[in-house]
């Protein structure tokens, strides 16, 4: 018999890609949020908040009301103006830290215990090593912020390719800098792991969970697409699962589950979060795309299942949640 997810994780979902106009439309972004915050199948957002205090007081309020997780998504600073997490300029360095702490104090205020982060543009070979360094001291800072508000700040690896190109990057690269800020003595800094930016990387699921692991506080699910340059989701656009020309679907979803288990990120009796991160089918509202990726979730769940399970000894205890 096939457990349920729910033994093993919490399902969550990216607001600001399920409804990509939110970004540029504030009013946009309060209807929906309330719309979401009622749909019962998701235990955690995945969402940003506005800055403006009025609009951000009546989210709060709608996110307290809906007892939902939040996990905080800091949005790309590396690509506003003037601003760069890994900037040597100190001015571009306080303009930036000061935008990641008002998000931070947001999320303090949304009750999330996580907040997504992620570094500056990629400088090139010749300038990464200084650019690291300064991303370093950017995270030491922002993470002794985060440790007074009891939240860990989670670096979210992206391409340096044909999506966001990104200095971090690959995941290898994410892990060391993670272990950088930890030898300065700040440990409220860690990773998370989204599987439709791992082909981008030219990773698999398999390498990512097992790099990742030891820092690993949640995960995206996603696609890409890599092949098709005249595709309107081309590079890093978050397409829904099984799009033409997509890098990932239902048998990508069972190599997740896979991965996941193998490094204990899911296990028995630790239900850790699981955001899906997808725009919706074109041409699909967001309630029937949701709808199709619930159908494929919950396929690739049951096929992951009827694989082999260890047999023996504490690695059994890691899957079943059965006395």
């Amino acid at each position: 018999m096939t457990p349920s997810y729910t033994d093993y994780f919490k399902l969550g979902i990216n607001h600001h890609l399920l409804f990509p106009a939110v970004t540029n439309d504030w009013d946009l972004h309060e209807q929906t949020l309330t719309k979401l915050a009622q749909t019962e199948i998701f235990e955690v957002l995945d969402l940003f908040l506005p800055m403006e205090a009025e609009r951000q007081r009546r989210e709060l309020d709608i996110i307290w009301a809906s007892g939902k997780e939040v996990v905080y998504n800091c949005p790309l600073l590396g690509l506003e103006p003037g601003m760069d997490p890994n900037s040597s300029d100190p001015e571009i360095h306080a303009c930036t830290l000061q935008c990641a702490c008002a998000h931070l104090k947001a999320a303090q205020r949304a009750g999330a215990r996580k907040m997504n982060i992620a570094s500056g543009p990629d400088p090139g070979p010749s300038e990464r090593s200084g650019a690291k360094a300064c991303f370093v001291e950017f995270l030491c800072e922002l993470g002794r912020e985060a440790a007074e508000r009891e939240i860990m700040v989670l670096i979210e690896p992206f391409d340096r390719s044909i999506g966001k190109n990104l200095l971090i990057g690959p995941t290898a690269e994410a892990a060391e800098i993670v272990e950088c800020v930890h030898q300065e003595g700040v440990e409220s800094v860690g990773l998370m792991l989204d599987m439709g930016h791992l082909p981008l990387l030219d990773e698999n699921i398999y390498q990512a969970f097992e790099l990742s692991a030891p820092y690993l506080y949640h995960t995206h699910l996603g696609s890409c697409v890599k092949s098709d340059p005249e595709s309107e989701f081309y590079g890093d656009k978050h397409p829904p699962w099984g799009l033409k020309d997509g890098e990932c679907d239902v048998p990508e979803i069972v190599e997740f589950f896979d991965g996941a288990f193998a490094v204990g990120y899911l296990r028995c009796g630790h239900r850790a979060t699981v955001t899906l991160e997808m725009q919706p089918y074109p041409s699909l509202s967001a309630e029937e795309s949701i709808d199709i990726w619930l159908e494929k979730l919950n396929e690739a769940w049951a096929l992951y299942w009827e694989q082999d399970r260890p047999t023996n000894g504490a690695e059994d205890q890691q899957y079943s949640c059965t006395p």
